[in-house]
């Protein structure tokens, strides 16, 4: 498997096409290989060179016990892309993969000459919607959450205490949780918590909305139509300069699950619009496309 070293640490990643490059950058508890389930990969690589990779901590990539802010993770998105000579980049990030996305375009303007937000968790404006609670899937996911062992009392934030109640599940609770989102979903969440990951992507990191602000590469703001961040989607696209905002029907968080034809083709164009290109043929519509456990309410 191809890895390559960065920052003292060694991520797995891969490459597909040839021309522009475009870098994907999954979210807290996801692998590389969203993108390539979803068809989005096979997609883009028709006309870019598509870079992805797993994050610190997560799919084959090493696992430090530290620095999992999105400045960390950005510094090592420039690390990884330095490694493997790619000199400038478009670059999408989901959930708090936006946010890395966003500390990279900040940090490093001549890198990053593009960006899509997928449906962006940013600490920075949290303040925007304290109370999840008011989100209409919210009762969906504290029941869902619940069917699989889980107590969510009104804070999605706190990704630390979802950490500590999956590296604490014994029993029948835990046996629930296996047979509702799998093995392998508890042990991602369990080998995170053996890291600062939980209390690092709460922090602001340095990227404030003042820094947010500052941004003046193209950006996009992909959003499900059903998200439980639209309050902090519609003010990132409030404070980015010149921000296009685009909405996902039918979908809630996890766009690329949810309506993965139109995730992948609205992805598509504002990557050619950026880079001067045209579309291909739009995307197949994938019959049953997986729903997401936790935010499924016909999965209770």
């Amino acid at each position: 498997m191809p890895y390559i070293e960065a920052r003292d640490t060694k991520f797995y990643y891969q490459q597909k096409g040839e021309g522009t490059d475009v870098v994907l950058v999954h979210g807290i508890t996801g692998n590389m290989a969203v993108w390539m389930l979803s068809g989005l990969v096979q997609k883009l690589a028709k006309q870019f060179r598509v870079t992805v990779f797993d994050m610190r901590g997560h799919g084959y990539s090493d696992t430090p016990t530290s620095n999992y802010t999105s400045g960390d993770m950005a510094d090592d998105l420039a690390a990884i892309c330095d490694s493997l000579n790619v000199e400038t980049a478009m670059v999408l990030g989901h959930s708090f993969g936006a946010v890395v996305a966003l500390h990279a375009a900040h940090r490093y303007p001549e890198l990053i000459n593009g960006v899509i937000l997928s449906d962006p968790f940013i600490p920075a404006l949290r303040k925007i919607q304290a109370d999840p609670r008011k989100w209409k899937g919210f009762k969906a996911y504290t029941t869902n959450a619940k069917s699989a062992g889980m107590i969510i009392e009104g804070n999605l934030w706190d990704l630390k205490e979802m950490l500590e109640q999956a590296a604490g599940l014994k029993g029948w609770r835990k046996r629930l949780f296996i047979e509702k989102a799998g093995a392998a979903a508890l042990e991602r969440l369990v080998r995170l918590h053996e890291t600062t990951c939980g209390e690092d992507v709460a922090k602001v990191a340095g990227l404030t909305e003042e820094c947010i602000a500052t941004i003046s590469q193209d950006t996009v703001c992909l959003y499900g139509e059903h998200s439980p961040f639209l309050p902090m989607c519609h003010k990132a696209g409030e404070v980015i300069s010149g921000c296009i905002m685009d909405e996902i029907p039918d979908a809630q968080h996890f766009a690329f699950e949810e309506n993965p034809a139109h995730f992948i083709d609205r992805v598509e164009f504002h990557f050619c619009r950026m880079a001067g290109l045209e579309v291909t043929a739009a995307a197949s519509q994938i019959e049953g496309p997986r729903k997401n456990i936790m935010t499924d309410s016909e999965a209770v």
